[in-house]
């Protein structure tokens, strides 16, 4: 049966997730955001330092976060990520070029909720999100 009630119809609609976006390279920070958008997601902040990152985790709590590792300041990605999750639970997934096998190795003893490496597709970034927040809460 079909439900017309409008105001029931409009309850039913899902919760648009909203993700904050690390990334010091302001151009990429312009790709992640048309991608997420393209996605169904939105963005609530883009910070360029782990720094800002964790001061914008405090004041705001965004569904998940994309992360570089490297990033400008004193606090890369990783730390930044520490930081984060000592607040409490939150979806952490790292979107970097970063090859190096120190950096994925601090990662993975946060731990991460996901990596992704650059270049990354729309696909790859879903795939992680679909993976890091509960189900029932996906675009």
């Amino acid at each position: 049966m079909v439900n017309n009630d409008p105001l029931e119809n409009f309850l039913m609609i899902p919760e648009i997730l909203e993700i904050l976006i690390v990334e010091d390279n302001i151009i990429l920070q312009q790709v992640i955001e048309m991608c997420l958008l393209s996605l169904g997601y939105a963005v609530c902040g883009k910070v360029a330092s782990g720094e800002a990152a964790i001061d914008f985790v405090k004041k705001k709590k965004p569904d998940a976060v994309l992360m570089d590792i490297i990033l400008n300041g004193h606090t890369d990605g990783i730390d930044a990520a520490i930081a984060m999750k000592k607040s409490g639970p939150i979806p952490i997934i790292f979107l970097t070029s970063s090859d190096r096998a120190e950096d994925l190795e601090r990662a993975k003893k946060i731990p991460a909720d996901g990596f992704i490496s650059k270049p990354f597709r729309d696909e790859d970034i879903h795939a992680a999100l679909e993976s890091a927040i509960p189900r029932n809460t996906i675009p």
